[in-house]
């Protein structure tokens, strides 16, 4: 036989199964598929866009240092490399190479490509100005969005070892309060007190 408490649980449990509001059905015939976010598409100045992948980019130049050192020009260069990549990449240096056709001046030119490819500009004009090999500023370039992502994913592994060390600490800390520092307590209070 059922103690009363028994009863009541089991009374509640059923009742709870026969309220519960039934699982509605969608009709899927009427549901439109969601259209992705639009991307602006200007291109060239204050034009507001995603850039590519560091890595990608980075890849992208070490391949242009190479070709560099081979000794072709800047917009043969980009427009091999170009060809090479894929993505966004290959849209922003191929922006470049169209712009650089058009007799643009070199940092016009890389306005044109995502605010990613900026420091290659610089280095670009660097050597420009000071006569010197361009391969190895846009490598340097290279290595320092390299870097730059390998922090990124530092400071992100760190963080996700402090969010996951938070709810650890809130489940563990009850459990070891009332396991371990409550029984000491209520022992010293009762060796205290003579219970």
């Amino acid at each position: 036989m059922l103690s009363p408490a028994g009863v009541v649980l089991a009374l509640l449990a059923a009742a709870s199964v026969v309220l519960w509001p039934p699982r509605q059905r969608r009709d899927v015939s009427r549901v439109r598929p969601a259209t992705p976010p639009r991307r602006p598409v200007g291109r060239g100045r204050g034009a507001q866009r995603h850039g590519p992948d560091p890595g990608s980019a980075a890849d992208a130049l070490v391949l242009l240092g190479l070709a560099l050192r081979s000794g072709a020009g800047l917009p043969e260069s980009l427009r091999e490399v170009a060809r090479g990549a894929d993505g966004q990449v290959s849209r922003d240096l191929d922006a470049v190479v169209a712009a650089l056709q058009w007799a643009r001046p070199g940092p016009e030119a890389w306005e044109f490509a995502a605010p990613l490819w900026r420091p290659v500009s610089q280095a670009w004009e660097v050597a420009v100005q000071t006569g010197t090999a361009p391969a190895e500023l846009v490598e340097g370039v290279a290595h320092r969005l390299r870097e730059t992502q390998e922090r990124q994913r530092e400071r992100r592994a760190a963080r996700a070892g402090v969010l996951l060390v938070l709810p650890l600490g809130l489940c563990f800390l009850p459990a070891f309060v009332c396991t371990a520092v409550v029984p000491v307590v209520l022992a010293l209070a009762g060796g205290v007190i003579g219970w």
